[in-house]
């Protein structure tokens, strides 16, 4: 009877020693895993390291995106259509300066105490009039 009870008790202790053993194991790995949640620096490594990886392809792809015909042709019809916008602005802007130019030397001449109109193909003119206006009005 005492030979079964050690044999049993000492079943119970190599069940306990080994429930111990794996709590520990367990207890370690948390705490290694709760260490590495609390290490900044390494995760900031680590993100760093992801990101460069990351830029890394993207760059790669876009490599590849840049060397390919489609890529070129759809690069020069946008260049153009960027000197095409371009130019029209600037027309617009040139003929827009140009009208209220025109419209300021109307004005002047409207204004004007004479006038004098000139046919286009000569010089002298073709008939003076007092507008009444201006500093000459009476």
């Amino acid at each position: 009877m005492t030979t079964q009870g050690r044999h049993g008790a000492d079943a119970g202790t190599e069940e306990l020693r080994q429930e111990v053993d794996r709590a520990r194991q367990e207890l370690g790995e948390t705490v290694e895993a709760l260490a590495a949640k609390a290490d900044v620096k390494a995760m900031a490594r680590d993100r760093a390291d992801q990101a460069k990886e990351m830029a890394r392809e993207r760059m790669l792809r876009a490599r590849q995106v840049v060397a390919s015909r489609q890529a070129r042709t759809r690069a020069a019809q946008g260049g153009a259509a960027v000197a095409a916008a371009g130019a029209v602005a600037a027309l617009t802007v040139w003929m827009r300066r140009r009208r209220t130019a025109q419209a300021r030397l109307r004005r002047r001449i409207r204004n004007a105490p004479v006038q004098v109109r000139v046919r286009r193909a000569q010089r002298a003119p073709i008939r003076v009039r007092r507008t009444g206006r201006g500093p000459l009005a009476r």
